[in-house]
């Protein structure tokens, strides 16, 4: 009788482990969308064509560090009443700001109110800054509250947004302009002091007409970075240095500002004036009753917000370099949220004889095709709306809350990435009720959804289907599918959820440069969020797209352990084996039939890579995993002699064949490998219970490739 090796010195190769959970790589691996996804067909195609495999792209989706901007100064000239000597205003002119009348009463009054509402609509986007104001300000309090507010804001971002909308144009020499304390003069203020007193890393507003001019001084003489230093001052300007700002009546006179901070009212207001045939007869103000709340999906303008926050994304991602789009729009929530308002912006104010200008500088976005798509979506539910009623009398402007009202309630926006919630859509606060609606829909009246997300998600099965060519040789095309970034606002939508997972999941099969792109997209944390929802037809995708996960970054084990998603995995070890369990088989892969069998099979043996990764080399990991008695169930699923659900005892052959395959016994005994490895708990816990009995035995298996795990 042979003496029974200790786990310290047992014979078994933990280079061999290494090499066998290093990735899943091989070219072959999910081309048919119905094959069964399988850990050990992954190793095998991997090492066999491992010495003219194609490499491994770099791993860039990651951000060296996040930010988030926690003050804002507010520093509005406005000197109400009274026209700078530079003014074009005519009769007719723009009149609101902030969508508020000044008019409508006292100097003052009118000031503070503006002000006031001009928070509350950046508190929207960002709930947790510091908020001061600085309203017809001396070049002293322009100074006081810069410095307090950086002191308040340390190593995180400051954003200043400055209107100058009562004061005369920029000077060539970089100068804006303020007040005296009696108010009769302007005082010029450089914006070298400015950029003194918020240091960085910041963000600059600049609401004034010929706004171009002040660029080259916020670049300080240096060539500007395509991608940029994350730490430099960003800038946001509406017009070029020779442009004023439009007095259109249609809309208010900050037209900039409000489609930074209120996009989907000028963005429907915008749609109105522009299309005077389809929507004849309707008054840009009937836009104010569309009922429901921002935040729920499920109403026409929490709807239209939604596909707003699709089209900005999308438009970005696929216009933008990788490194510029992380920054602006993966690094910094209210950044994101700006820049995403700022493409809608750039296309209202060309409309407006504007050129809005950045720094970093931005690709030309206002003729992109998805703003078609955009425009159709608003049209649908325009037109669906006044067929049914609800807008009333569309002829007629809205004796209900003004705009501002709209966005007066403060609200927390999405915080996934830097920037989404997979619960909640690009804001999850609460729009007030809408005018004459209540915040409800006329009773008796049916919300029909836009067709907008399932149709993209049709283009992005049709790109699968045809535009993948370049996977038979493991190759990334030429130009990657546009719709990854809705693909990932449609995970909010239960409707569109589960469509959205298997095609995202036969997208990552395409090789290591498709994960790659899904993940500098932002698909991480969603599929992250996702592992808690109890459904199987949702467990089952989420599986095999985490093995794709951790195949292409074995760090994502960090992010798992410390959301407590290996216990899942876990779990999921026994998926298809109980019979009581409530798993339904199908064509999602469940246990039912000779190939529902099949595909459990290589869901259990996926969920056994995955922990393999995940103890792989991380302490933490390990010692999570001991705790969630990964050892005993990796024992029992080894055990020889097993129970069928009828209770009579099977052979060895038919205990391999049904419950533990070979290659889930390979994965199985590398799992526990890894779990032992180095850690010293584990091994004298396996010991103890005699777990390591049932791990010798597999020398003798009946598959080579188990005897050699």
């Amino acid at each position: 009788m042979p003496q029974q090796p200790s786990l310290n010195n047992r014979p078994t190769s933990y280079q061999g482990i290494r090499n066998r959970t290093s990735r899943f790589d091989e070219p072959n691996y999910g081309n048919q969308p119905n094959s069964p996804t399988t850990p050990h067909s992954i190793q095998s195609q991997s090492s066999i064509g491992s010495h003219h495999s194609k490499p491994v792209p770099p791993i860039t989706w990651r951000l060296r560090e996040r930010m988030k901007t926690v003050s804002v100064s507010l520093i509005l000239c406005l000197n109400i009443g009274t026209d700078p000597p530079d003014s074009h205003r005519t009769v007719h002119s723009a009149t609101k700001l902030c969508w508020f009348e000044p008019g409508s009463t006292s100097r003052s009054k009118a000031r503070e109110a503006i002000g006031s509402i001009l928070e509350q609509q950046y508190h929207r986007w960002q709930t947790r800054a510091r908020y001061k104001q600085a309203l017809d300000p001396t070049i002293e309090e322009v100074r006081s509250v810069c410095v307090n507010m950086r002191r308040y804001a340390k190593d995180d971002r400051l954003l200043l947004h400055y209107c100058g909308h009562g004061v005369p144009r920029p000077t060539s020499n970089g100068e804006v302009w303020v007040f005296n304390k009696n108010y009769t003069q302007y005082i010029p203020l450089s914006v070298y002091e400015i950029l003194g007193w918020i240091q960085q890393p910041s963000i600059v507003v600049l609401d004034c007409s010929a706004a171009g001019v002040l660029l080259p001084f916020f670049q300080g003489g240096e060539e500007e970075d395509p991608v940029g230093d994350t730490k430099k001052c960003i800038v946001l300007c509406p017009c070029g240095k020779d442009e004023n700002l439009p007095l259109n009546p249609e809309f208010p006179q900050d037209v900039f500002t409000s489609c930074l901070t209120t996009p989907i009212p000028i963005a429907l207001r915008w749609f109105v004036s522009q299309n005077k045939l389809s929507m004849a007869g309707i008054h840009p103000d009937c836009v104010d009753r569309i009922p429901g709340k921002i935040n729920d999906r499920k109403t026409p303008i929490g709807e239209l917000n939604w596909i707003f926050t699709a089209i900005t994304d999308t438009i970005a991602w696929n216009m933008l370099p990788s490194p510029l789009f992380q920054r602006l729009f993966r690094q910094d929530l209210l950044v994101a949220s700006l820049f995403r308002n700022f493409l809608l912006a750039e296309r209202i104010m060309r409309s407006l004889n504007c050129t809005p200008s950045s720094i970093p500088k931005l690709p030309d976005t206002n003729n992109h095709p998805l703003w078609q798509s955009w425009d159709l979506a608003v049209e649908t539910c325009l037109n669906s709306l006044i067929r049914q009623g609800v807008l009333g009398d569309v002829s007629k402007p809205t004796s209900g809350p003004a705009v501002s009202d709209m966005y007066s309630q403060p609200s927390n926006i999405a915080q996934v990435n830097t920037q989404q919630n997979p619960n909640g859509g690009q804001g999850s606060s609460k729009y007030p009720s809408a005018p004459g609606a209540g915040g409800n829909p006329v009773p008796g009246v049916g919300f029909a959804t836009a067709p907008f997300f399932a149709e993209q998600l049709t283009a992005f099965e049709v790109w699968l289907e045809f535009g993948g060519q370049h996977r038979s040789r493991g190759e990334p095309p030429p130009r990657p599918p546009e719709q990854l970034p809705v693909v990932l606002q449609v995970l909010l939508s239960q409707a569109h959820r589960v469509r959205a997972l298997v095609l995202l999941r036969r997208f990552l099969d395409l090789g290591p440069w498709a994960v790659n792109l899904a993940l500098s997209v932002g698909i991480f944390p969603y599929v992250l969020k996702l592992l808690q929802s109890p459904a199987p037809e949702l467990r089952q995708v989420l599986v095999a797209i985490w093995s794709k996960i951790l195949a292409f970054d074995a760090s994502c084990q960090v992010d798992l352990v410390k959301d407590k998603a290996h216990v899942h995995f876990i779990s999921h070890l026994n998926w298809g084996l109980n019979a009581t369990s409530g798993q339904k088989g199908g064509d999602m892969g469940g246990p039912g039939g000779s190939q529902g069998s099949g595909k459990a099979a290589s869901q259990r043996e996926m969920a056994a890579f995955v922990l393999a990764n995940i103890c792989r080399d991380y302490g933490v990991g390990q010692q999570q995993c001991l705790k969630s008695n990964l050892h005993a169930v990796c024992a029992e699923l080894l055990r020889g002699e097993q129970g069928d659900a009828t209770g009579h005892t099977m052979g060895t052959r038919g205990w391999e064949e049904t419950k533990t395959p070979p290659r889930f016994r390979l994965w199985l005994l590398i799992c526990m490998g890894e779990l032992c490895k180095g850690y010293e708990t584990a091994q004298r816990e396996v010991m103890r219970q005699g777990y390591h009995e049932r791990i010798y035995s597999m020398l003798g298996d009946v598959c080579s490739d188990v005897r050699a795990g």
